[in-house]
């Protein structure tokens, strides 16, 4: 059974009309509010598995169709370093070194993670000179 507080939590999903309640329930819990109350919303969005795989996939396409890479996890390092998803440190005595920032699930919400997808296929796109998710039209 849901606690007390889950019970009073009202879930909408953005459409191109504005916020809608998912459901009936949440309507009615809408309905009792008075007018002016105001909300804090979270984004429930949780990323998307197939899209991961679908990721982990075309590298895998391209390292064995091309040879460039050794293995998808540096053909999936390179793609960061390209977009720009690095963090500059400094260690105590001055010396600067990049690390690679995370893509993992607890990284990155589901919006960052579509937007970093996009930007890797477009940059290996123009890396290896067709479009990474050709295997998608053989599925189709």
């Amino acid at each position: 059974m849901a606690n007390k507080r889950e019970a009073q939590t009202i879930i909408v999903r953005k459409t191109p009309r504005g916020l809608q309640p998912v459901s009936g329930f949440d309507a009615e819990l809408l309905m009792a509010k008075s007018l002016g109350t105001e909300f804090r919303l979270t984004s429930l969005t949780k990323r998307s598995l197939p899209q991961h795989r679908t990721y982990w996939k075309a590298l895998s396409v391209v390292c064995r169709s091309t040879n460039k890479w050794p293995t998808p996890e540096h053909l999936h390092d390179a793609l960061k370093r390209a977009c720009g998803y690095v963090t500059i440190n400094v260690m105590l005595n001055g010396d600067e070194f990049v690390t690679t920032d995370s893509t993992a699930f607890d990284a990155m919400s589901a919006e960052q993670f579509g937007e970093y997808f996009n930007r890797a296929m477009e940059q290996l796109a123009d890396a290896i000179g067709y479009d990474p998710l050709h295997f998608l039209d053989d599925a189709a």
